[in-house]
């Protein structure tokens, strides 16, 4: 299955949002101790400029078509450590590759739906679903620390083919 991501990051707010986690990746890097430069720079333009969302493989082969020189293993150990310090967030969709997601100082929170044909993600908010899961919460036993909502279907490009 090919896999593509869309994002909502397509607004002037959040590309300022993508910029602004770009400077904090890189000053976060800076005060741990780790240099900003090669890899890990390439890395964190690259997921600023998508917004996420996006396979290691996609990030390796999109560096590529930019002509940007960084090994595959750099790529995975960036991600990893960008993961560690708690930028990028994994997100594990079933029979796909896991794709990163940035981890916005604003806490902006999202969900998923994803095409079962072609791959296609699409990130989305919901205010009623966000109330819906803290109904959900007052109405059990249970206190609702996080959750993760995904959804699967078709996009209208499958459904037309």
């Amino acid at each position: 299955m090919a896999s593509h991501a869309t994002h909502t990051a397509d607004d002037p707010a959040a590309a300022a949002g993508r910029h602004e986690w770009a400077e904090h990746a890189r000053s976060t890097l800076a005060e741990r101790g780790y240099r900003t430069g090669g890899a890990r720079t390439a890395v964190i333009d690259l997921l600023a400029e998508e917004g996420g969302c996006i396979e290691a493989e996609q990030i390796d082969g999109r560096l590529r078509e930019l002509g940007r020189k960084v090994g595959t293993a750099s790529v995975y150990r960036a991600l990893a450590l960008l993961t560690e310090l708690g930028l990028l967030h994994k997100v594990a969709l079933p029979d796909a590759p896991v794709r990163f997601e940035l981890v916005l100082a604003g806490g902006e929170h999202h969900h998923h739906i994803v095409c079962e044909q072609c791959g296609r993600t699409v990130a989305f908010t919901d205010q009623a679903l966000e109330e819906a899961v803290h109904s959900i919460s007052d109405r059990t036993s249970f206190r609702v620390a996080a959750h993760d909502v995904t959804l699967h279907g078709t996009c209208d490009a499958c459904l037309r083919n």
